[in-house]
């Protein structure tokens, strides 16, 4: 006659002898990316790419400047230009007019003002011709004194011809006229040109000891 032995339940957990061979104190859990000694490990390995990556770059920096002064060592030498002084520099590319434009004596020359078809009592009218009055600022920004002069500035149409400011203190009041300039200063003055009347992309030249300029006048 057989014995019914009752399966075991969920209450009731497999006896045999194997239960003896595991005890809650035996399991050992470990991290399955290698535990702390690995992240050490691996956020070492990319702190030490970032810096060479870093040395390379610095090392790459330095071999391209020690190439340029190699080459030419004006290049690491050489002051900032000042702004404007590479504006104006041919008829052809003019400044803008409300472009300040630097000569080669660190002399800066703005246009502030144009006036056409301007009335001066002490200029007669003419019939075709018309009288244009220009305001002009002139700034020293170099370290030596600087000589400027009205006869310095033409004003150019597009057929290379030239008219040049009536001359003459009596022409006009605040008239630019002639003299010197400390560093650091600056003034302001006009000049009276006649010219035809409805002459269009007038250049306004400035010429003298530091180099040619030229601005568009509108």
């Amino acid at each position: 006659m057989s014995q019914y032995y009752p399966q075991p339940g969920p209450y009731y957990p497999p006896q045999g002898p194997e239960d003896d061979y595991y005890e809650e104190g035996d399991y050992e859990y470990e991290d399955e990316e290698g535990g702390s000694g690995n992240s050490f490990l691996k956020y070492g390995l990319i702190f030490l790419g970032a810096g060479c990556l870093l040395l390379l770059c610095i090392a790459c920096c330095a071999i391209v400047g020690v190439s340029l002064f190699a080459y030419d060592p004006t290049t690491l030498l050489a002051p900032t230009p000042i702004p404007g002084s590479d504006l104006g520099l041919t008829f052809e590319e003019a400044a803008n007019p409300d472009e300040s434009v630097v000569n080669d004596q660190g002399t800066k020359m703005t246009i502030l003002d144009v006036n056409r078809n301007a009335s001066l009592p002490t200029v007669p009218p003419a019939e075709g011709l018309e009288l244009i009055v220009i305001t002009v600022e002139v700034v020293n920004l170099g370290n030596e004194e600087i000589r400027f002069n009205e006869r310095d500035f033409l004003l150019l149409n597009q057929n290379d011809e030239a008219y040049e400011p009536l001359a003459g203190n009596e022409v006009i009041d605040g008239v630019l006229g002639r003299g010197s300039l400390p560093p650091g200063e600056g003034l302001e003055g006009r000049m009276v040109f006649q010219v035809r009347t409805g002459e269009i992309d007038l250049v306004l030249a400035w010429e003298g000891e530091g180099g040619s300029r030229y601005i568009y006048l509108e």
